[in-house]
This record gives C-alpha cells, structure tokens and sequence, in this order.
C-alpha cells in the first residue's frame, strides 16, 4: 500500500496533486514547504490513526494504491464552522465505495459492504470522526482496512534532529510513529540482521569490525569497535555524522525485519554528512526501500544526494503564494526528458533557472 497522489487545502495553504512514486526524493528552495509536505502526511496518519483529533477547516484528496494495483481515492474534508466532517467520499478503481454528505445533521453515509446482497450499509458515524474510526470490517470493507494499515505501518523522523542524547520518539520535530532510542533498537534486532547492519555501515564508507551493546541500569550504551582501533566507541563519543548514520541503518533493518513498514518518512535525509557518507547512504536507503517494497519519502537540499538519486524519483516543489506544487517525472515527464539534453548535473535541475524556462 502506497500513496500515489495527495491534495490538500486549507485556509493557509494549498498542496496540489502531489504525485508520488515508489520512492521519492523532495527537493525545494527554502520556504518553499518541503517539511511541510511531511507534515501533512503526518496529520493525515496521526488521524487516521486517531492520535491527533481531525483538523477542522481542511480538504483531502488522496489516492492509494494496494498491493493488488487496486487504486484507492479517498477525499474528505472538515468545517471550522461546524466542528466535523462535512464530506466523506471513497472510490475503489473508479467505483464509488462510501458516501457521506452532511445535509441537515443528519449524520448518515453509505458504503459498501463487499459480503452483503445489499448495494450500501446505512451508518450514522459521529460527526467528529471519520467513517473509517467508527465502521471498520475486515470482511465487509476491506478498503478501509488497507487505509487503516497502511497509516499503522507508517514510521517517519527528522534526520537532521538524531542525536546520540535523544529518542527518536521524543524528537522536537513531531514526525509519524519514531521509535525508542537506538540502542533499544539494536538490542531486538536477530543475529543476521545485527551483521546486516555492520555490513551497510561498511559499504558507506566506514570501516568497523563489530557493535556491542551494554546495559548500564536503566540505559544501553551501543559501542563500536573499528578497525586498528583497539577500544571500543560508546555511540555518545561518535561523530554527528557517523552517529547519524549508523542510527539510520540501524533503524531502516529493524522496520524491514521487525515492522514490514509500508511508508518510511525522512525529512533532511543525509544532512550534515561528507560526499562520500551521503551519496553511499542515500544510495543503500533507496535501495533498501526498492528492494523491500516500501515507500520512502525522502527531503533534502544535499546537493551530494541529488547527484546518486536517478531524476525519475524526484519531485521539485515551486510555489506560487499559498500554492504548492510538485515538478516530477510522472506529472510532467516532458519536462525531465527535455533537461536530459542539456548535459547539465542533477543538481542542476534545482539550482539553475532552467524550470523557469519551462511551460508548467
């Protein structure tokens, strides 16, 4: 399950038609609302999840796609005035699955039981919730139930916040379901999956021969052992960056193998690293998520990045006053197969004035 386009409207800002690929590298100038792309995606799985209330004022207009290909649009939105939904609307390959208007209080919607003889179950569902928080049936609307799963199984951080002090869950920057601290992390991991990630750290650049973990009372202290160094590291005395790292691939393995995640959400993915660190990294996660069949939803200004990550991923983000929207290969394809001729750099898509010259 995967998002393949997402709408969004509010009062203060417009997204519009952001369309997603399998994995995705966001790049915008300053301002222009890269995090905040994240962020709506945040709030839209914090309630669905219903770990946030719903925000009123708001229209959504997103598609999915499930692992049967089948496409999914769910639209609703939400009234200040009001204080609920006013318009609750789903449709399963073009064939409308729920129904919801409010009209006169009255609260009902319709949708469609899958099992039943009967085209549509009637239901009154609050009017501060959604359909899918009061009427989930695996059986009767297994549409709901690939929405619900896939916001569970979407996990998400601040790349540029991970620090060898903090939880990834008690970040400042509130991002989708991070969790625990690394060590904690490390010590669940298998075997198998523990010598994955000395391998990983390895191939970008580094060079360890193992990681250890040690309890000291409440708190584990993960330490690594390089090569021709002959004590071990605690993770506190690492560099920011080859911290950062190794809380990375320490973090991506435990969804692969623990979690079977179905988004990952990275916001300034290889800040602060060297050239080397950061396009080997870059390169191993979007790997790892092609591979796996997870969608990776990854930001960043890191011109290292931009230079590994095929231009078919990405998604340059323009602004017009509260408008948004996202340049990419799937929404405008002409325009990345007119850039090829240049013979100018990756980087150069972003920083030169060549989308000016573009018809968008």
């Amino acid at each position: 399950m995967r998002i393949k386009s997402l709408s969004y409207l509010d009062s203060h800002w417009e997204l519009q038609n952001l369309e997603l690929s399998k994995v995705n590298l966001i790049v915008a100038k300053n301002s222009t609302g890269k995090t905040r792309v994240l962020q709506t995606i945040d709030l839209l799985v914090k309630m669905i999840t219903q770990k946030r209330d719903l925000n009123w004022g708001g229209q959504w207009d997103v598609t999915f796609e499930n692992c049967k290909g089948d496409k999914i649009q769910y639209q609703f939105s939400t009234s200040y005035k009001k204080q609920g939904v006013t318009f609750e609307k789903m449709l399963v390959n073009g064939k409308l699955v729920l129904n919801r208007v409010r009209e006169f209080d009255s609260g009902k919607a319709h949708i469609k039981n899958v099992i039943s003889k009967v085209p549509f179950d009637e239901v009154y569902p609050p009017d501060n919730k959604l359909v899918i928080h009061s009427n989930r049936d695996v059986k009767k609307y297994p549409y709901l139930e690939d929405i619900a799963n896939w916001a569970d199984q979407s996990y998400g951080f601040k790349f540029g916040n991970i620090s060898p002090y903090s939880l990834l869950n008690q970040q400042e920057y509130d991002l989708l379901t991070a969790v625990e601290d690394i060590p904690t992390l490390f010590k669940s991991l298998k075997k198998e999956d523990k010598i994955e990630v000395i391998s990983n750290f390895n191939s970008i650049g580094y060079k360890i021969t193992d990681v250890t973990l040690q309890d000291k009372g409440e708190i584990s202290i993960i330490s690594v052992k390089e090569k021709d160094v002959d004590k071990l590291i605690p993770h506190f005395k690492l560099s920011q960056g080859m911290f950062r790292a190794l809380a990375v691939i320490i973090y991506i393995q435990y969804l692969i193998s623990r979690k079977k995640p179905a988004t990952i959400i990275i916001d300034d993915l290889c800040e602060g690293l060297d050239y080397e660190r950061a396009t080997k990294l870059g390169e191993l996660i979007f790997t790892k998520c092609l591979d796996n069949d997870i969608q990776l939803i990854a930001t960043s200004n890191d011109s290292f990045l931009m230079e590994v990550v095929d231009l078919k991923y990405w998604n340059v983000l323009l602004r017009t006053g509260k408008k948004v929207q996202g340049i990419s290969a799937i929404s405008n394809p002409e325009i990345i197969e007119n850039f090829k001729f240049t013979g100018l750099s990756n980087f150069d898509f972003f920083s030169s004035n060549f989308l000016k010259s573009q018809s968008i």
